[in-house]
């Protein structure tokens, strides 16, 4: 089973400075490792005269970067990527996981996820209640794995199983600038996703706000 990372990241306030996505890909590594091939896909705006620096930054620590117009745009072209990945975990550039609190392996998840055909699995940054976009919550158990099904299928670090995402949600996905174009179009249209850990059970990651960091 093939699985890898995909970093989605763009030229803010702090570049060319890259201590931001570092961080994250420290934290994903010290929650599930580092045995993963990692693509970065780099949005040059809005700090677009920072942007070739930034880029040119980036690809002296991660060994394939690729230019893009928007989250959007580089979202579709990771998903349809010629690697043949079976999963691949979407990752955003200023997260941070709660390792403490994930106590399962990337394989393991992935293992859930197989079994029970989920295509899209997230890790919360609030404790998993009825909240904002997750209107309805309904907890399910794989012997001590828990997760809750939602109708909200976010941008929060995610797992996607890469062909039924292809089938069910890249269709419905539209190249906007900016972070638009992704979670708002795949949420309560009768997509089902999935979320780390059962009902109540806290926040993994914690956001870091890339955007307003100098």
């Amino acid at each position: 089973m093939k699985i890898s990372l995909n970093l989605f990241t763009n030229s803010t306030l702090s570049a060319p400075r890259t201590d931001i996505i570092q961080r994250t890909y420290d934290s994903f590594c010290e929650t599930f490792g580092n045995e993963y091939p990692v693509t970065v896909w780099c949005d040059p705006h809005p700090n677009y005269k920072q942007g070739k620096y930034y880029i040119e930054a980036l690809q002296k620590i991660f060994p394939f970067v690729h230019k893009t117009e928007s989250l959007s745009d580089g979202y579709v072209k990771a998903v349809n990527s010629p690697y043949n990945d079976d999963y691949m975990f979407m990752l955003e550039h200023d997260w941070e996981f709660n390792k403490t609190l994930i106590k399962h392996s990337l394989e393991e998840i992935i293992a859930v996820m197989s079994a029970h055909g989920i295509y899209h699995l997230r890790f919360n940054k609030r404790q998993n209640i009825v909240h904002g976009w997750d209107i309805g919550l309904e907890e399910r158990s794989v012997g001590s794995f828990k997760y809750c099904r939602t109708s909200c299928l976010s941008n929060n670090p995610h797992i996607i199983h890469v062909g039924r995402y292809r089938e069910k949600c890249l269709p419905l996905i539209q190249v906007k600038s900016g972070s638009k174009g992704i979670e708002e179009n795949l949420t309560h249209v009768g997509l089902v996703g999935a979320i780390y850990g059962g009902l109540n059970y806290p926040a993994t990651v914690k956001h870091q706000d890339g955007r307003r960091s100098r």
